[in-house]
Parts: structure tokens; C-alpha cells; sequence
């Protein structure tokens, strides 16, 4: 079989601890044993469910700490060899991927992981995951045939098609896939699989560097430290681990300052006051964009439609005006934690085909306004509703709204704000048909990083799997979007498609290059910053922590390390 290795593009964006060095390089601080707990107050749960399979990559801050994905991430938030999966490799087709597994990993109960729990775990995604929001679940139902297993060490994925973002979809920068046991699930009570799960979210297991304790829904979960667990530069050095759900940041501030929590995370002001206050602050780079969508402007009803309207749109803003004024420079160590990338959508440094001489879009209110009476709007303006919400990795998505609706206005642009929350516009995209309504509807989401490209342009640009295109039927194809988001979704399939099968790491990375370039003048989406997450510790308390950059939900809480002040 010719062996064909798919792309991993190494760059230098990392998470950094934004204070003094750390203390070990390379490894592990090693405590003569585990201590103390490590309180964590974050946003939200998600779907809030053990059972892995249930959630999406929100998730997995919540239950992703007793699991583990297939394909690590580094320090530089790309695809590593150094996790389970120590290599995937393709055939020259490109459409049956080689998973070989790293030996000696053992579950929490102490049986070894096999290539059996692989292939269950790949069937589970595909199979139990219609009614959750799992992106890497919706991906399997599209693209995976079967898995065969070749040995206790091997398995061989057998795709529809070559597949370029495959390796990325099992790691948890972009996907949510996580290694469940098979003799322990098949041994529960009960005979069906739903009665098996009932069974297992209340005992879960994997084979990750924390083990379930206990839980209450709505408020908090619990972990101890896995002290067997299989990479031991990464067992972790608190005892217990304790996430709290608490979405008021102020509350979350005042738990810090209370010594009710040791870990929370801020957004830009309020990491600034507790730098002022002489917390530890961490910043994890680059895990998400902000980027204002057309919704449904592939419909010609929309006035949203017409490309002379999403380009005055984007003209009139000064993007690099908001982006300064919403993520003012912390401290002169940390500076901002928001900027605005070179290009078009959905790229960055870090982001495969990353252009940093590419042109950007100007500030141009003259031209802007022009356009609007070229095409007749002016004489009769229509009303554009600016959905307004926030998302955990973005909670200045309001100021955004509300800094565009300034700019619009003042070219004629007629804005009304609806103040709803994240589930009302996911409700209205997931609609079949999509729910959005004219005269034009747009909003500030929150793609995550990731890195790949390829995927997040699927997610957010190709048409969705009841929207047929000219192109998927001529080639028997689906897209598999997620928001259809572009204007012309015949093109953007068109785009993805041709890239998907590439599996050469350069051609690739041209090939993404050319979707940002090709895509440019549609204006099917405004850029408006790359985003970067603060986190504020106690300093005696937490002493350093290596979260996974360019994404939001691998965070490695193991990785945090106790400072002289735990007991």
C-alpha cells in the first residue's frame, strides 16, 4: 500500500502563561504525590452529559478531562504523534486512513485500550449521534464506510472519499471524538443501547488523565487525578479537579477574589482588572474568530444577496478601530486580545493557507455609501435585524453589534438590534429550511480556530446536507455544511470539494489559499478579529498551565501545576 502521510502544518502561535517564566522546560514539575484541588469556574456545561458522544466540542471542558482524543495537538495546537494515535497514514487512493495505536494505554478500570474500543467508538459517532450537535459525529454519517480491525494495535478506516480534514475531525482542536471501552460498555446493564448509556453516564470510564468522581447537574463536576494514567509527563499534580458552572462574570471575578475558585475565565476588562488586582493571568491565543454572517444570503429575497450590498456593508466598517476599542492592550507583557488577520474569512496566522501580505478589506464609508445608491437601497431602505448574543469564546459579540449598527447607520443602513441568545440563532440555521427571514438577518459568530481551514469553511460556508448543489450531484458528493453561510453555494461546494481530496500537505495549503483568495470579493462574511481567551488564577496557587492554543476546549487542566500555596 503506498503510504501517503496527510498534511500537519507547524507555526509558532502558542499558549502562554502571561507572567513569570515557567519554572520546568520541556517536562513535568514531579510532586512527591498529587495535592490539593484545583476549582475551576467556567461559563456553561453545554449539553452537560458523561457520555461523550452526546455533546460537541463545547463539551469537553466538561467531560472531555476522563477522555481522550485519537490525534494529540502540541504546544502549537497542531496534529501530534504523541497521543494515542502514534500514525495515520492513507493509501494512494486516499480513502482508507491506517490508525496504528500507542501500546500500554489502559482505561480507568484497568483494561487495556484495543483497536476493538476504536472502531466501537467510530460507530458510536456515526450511529448515536443524529440528535446531538457532535461536528465530528455529523461529519462520520457523511464520509465513513467502515472500520475493519487489522490487529490489537490497528485499525483501518475505509472512507467515501479522500478526505483532507479527516485526521483533524479525531483531535479536539476541531473535532469531539473521544475513546470509549468496549468490554465495559457491552458488559452494563441492560440490553439496548439506550439502557447501556443510562448505565454508563453514572460510572463513566476512558482512558483519560482524570477519573470521575461525582456530579451535580446544573453546578458542578468532579475528577480525581489519574496517577497510572499512560503519558506521564502529563499526570496530573492536583489530586482532585472540580469545574463549576458559574455563566456571571462578575461572580466568577468575586470567586477568585474570595478564594472560592483558584482558575476562571474573563473576558478582556475583566482580565485588566484582575491583572491591576495582581492575579496570574494565562491567555490561551487564538482560539476563536469573530466573524459577522450574511445569514441565508444564498436567497435571492435577501437584500443581503446582492453582493453591492455585503460589500458597502464591510466598507463601512473600520474594523480596526472596533477591534481597539473592544480589546484594549492588558499590560505592556500582554497586549490585546484581539486582532484583525490579513485576508478574508476564516484565516490567521496558525490557519492552513495563511496569507499575511494578503489584502484586506478597507475602510471606505464614500464607496460604501455609493453602493448603496447604485443598487436603490437609499431611495428604499430595508430594515437588516442584527441578532445579538455572545458565546462563551466571545462574549464581546453585543459591544460588536452595537459598533457595526453605529458605522451602518451612519451610511444609511437601516439596523434594527434583537437582543436573543446563541440557541435561538442555532435554532434558525439548523431549520430546514433555514429560518432566517427578509428583509436580511445578520449576526456576530464565534467560529473556532481551526487550523486546518478547510474545516471551518466547511462548517460555516458550504451549503447544508437538504441543500443539493449542481455540484454534488454531478459528483455524487455531499458537502456537508453546517450554517451555509456563502451567497453562491454552488461555488463554495464547488471550492471545498476540489480541495477535500488533496492530501499533499503543499497542494493543500495552496489550495485553501485559493478558497481565500476566490472567495475574497464575494463579501460573504465580514472578518472582524481573531480572538484570544484570558484565564485569571490565584497565583499561589496555580503556578503554571498549558491549555492547547487556536482552539477553546483543549485545555488540559493535568498540565496546571500547583503553586507553594496549596496545602
Amino acid at each position: 500500500m503506498h503510504q501517503v502521510r496527510y498534511a500537519v502544518c507547524v507555526v509558532v502561535v502558542a499558549s502562554v502563561c502571561l507572567t513569570a517564566p515557567a519554572t520546568h522546560q520541556g517536562g513535568h514539575v514531579a510532586w512527591a504525590t498529587a495535592k490539593g484541588t484545583l476549582r475551576v469556574a467556567v461559563v456553561g456545561f453545554d449539553r452537560e452529559s458523561t457520555a461523550p458522544w452526546e455533546g460537541s466540542t463545547p463539551m469537553l471542558p466538561y467531560s472531555g478531562n476522563m477522555y481522550d482524543p485519537l490525534i494529540a495537538a502540541d504546544e502549537h495546537g497542531q496534529l501530534s504523534t504523541e497521543g494515542l494515535v502514534t500514525d495515520w497514514q492513507s493509501n494512494e487512493a486516499g480513502d482508507v486512513v491506517t490508525l496504528t495505536l500507542r501500546s500500554g494505554v489502559k482505561f480507568h478500570n484497568g483494561e487495556p485500550l484495543t483497536a476493538a474500543d476504536v472502531k466501537f467508538s467510530f460507530e458510536t459517532w456515526k450511529e448515536q449521534t443524529g440528535g446531538s450537535p457532535s461536528l465530528t459525529g455529523a461529519a462520520m454519517r457523511g464520509i465513513l464506510k467502515r472500520v475493519d480491525v487489522l490487529n490489537d494495535q490497528q485499525v483501518q478506516v475505509h472512507l467515501h472519499s479522500p478526505n483532507a480534514i479527516f485526521p483533524h475531525l479525531l483531535s479536539w482542536v476541531e473535532g469531539d471524538l473521544g475513546i470509549l471501552p468496549k468490554r465495559y460498555f457491552d458488559a452494563l446493564p441492560g440490553q439496548t443501547f439506550e439502557e447501556k448509556r443510562n448505565a454508563f453516564v453514572k460510572q463513566p470510564i476512558g482512558t483519560g488523565p482524570w477519573k470521575f468522581v461525582s456530579r451535580t447537574v446544573g453546578t458542578s463536576i468532579e475528577f480525581a487525578a489519574n496517577a497510572d494514567y499512560w503519558d506521564q509527563q502529563r499526570v496530573p499534580q492536583f489530586a482532585r479537579l472540580r469545574l463549576i458552572k458559574v455563566p456571571e462574570l462578575s461572580t466568577r471575578m468575586n470567586m477568585l477574589r474570595t478564594a472560592e475558585a483558584d482558575l476562571v475565565v474573563v473576558d478582556s476588562d475583566g482580565a485588566k482588572t484582575l491583572h491591576r488586582e495582581g492575579m496570574r493571568l494565562f491567555v490561551n491565543r487564538n482560539v476563536a474568530h469573530a466573524l459577522m454572517v450574511f445569514y441565508k444570503c444564498y436567497d435571492p429575497e435577501m437584500v443581503t444577496h446582492d453582493v453591492r450590498f455585503r460589500k458597502a456593508a464591510i466598507l463601512a466598517l473600520d474594523r480596526q478601530a472596533i477591534v481597539q476599542a473592544l480589546f484594549p492592550p492588558i499590560a505592556a507583557d500582554i497586549g490585546s486580545l484581539g486582532a484583525l488577520s490579513a485576508g478574508g474569512p476564516l484565516t490567521g496566522p496558525g490557519v492552513v493557507g495563511y496569507d499575511p501580505n494578503a489584502p484586506t478589506y478597507p475602510y471606505d464609508p464614500k464607496e460604501a455609501r455609493r453602493l448603496l445608491q447604485e443598487m436603490g437601497y437609499l431611495k428604499n431602505p430595508k430594515t437588516i435585524t442584527a441578532n445579538s448574543f455572545s458565546f462563551a469564546s466571545l462574549p464581546e459579540g453585543p459591544k460588536f453589534i452595537e459598533a457595526i449598527a453605529g458605522y451602518w447607520e451612519a451610511v444609511g443602513i437601516k439596523v434594527q438590534i434583537r437582543q436573543v441568545d446563541a440557541t435561538f440563532v442555532s435554532k434558525k440555521s439548523t431549520a430546514s429550511p433555514q429560518g432566517f427571514e427578509p428583509p436580511g438577518e445578520v449576526g456576530v459568530q464565534s467560529p473556532w480556530y481551526r487550523p486546518s481551514g478547510l474545516n471551518n469553511y466547511r462548517v460555516f460556508a458550504v451549503s447544508k446536507p437538504e441543500i443539493k448543489t449542481e455540484v454534488e450531484k454531478a459528483r455524487g458528493l455531499e458537502a456537508g455544511g453546517s450554517l451555509a453561510g456563502h451567497c453562491d453555494l454552488n461555488k463554495a461546494d464547488t471550492l471545498y470539494l476540489d480541495a477535500l481530496g488533496i492530501l499533499d500537505p503543499l497542494k493543500l495549503a495552496a489550495a485553501i489559499q485559493h478558497i481565500n483568495t476566490a472567495t475574497y470579493e464575494d463579501y460573504w462574511a465580514i472578518p472582524l478579529a481573531s480572538r484570544s481567551e484570558p484565564w485569571a488564577a490565584r497565583p499561589g496557587i496555580v503556578s503554571d498551565w498549558r491549555p492547547v492554543p487556536l482552539g477553546p476546549v483543549y485545555l488540559r487542566f493535568e498540565t496546571a501545576l500547583p503553586g507553594p500555596d496549596v496545602p
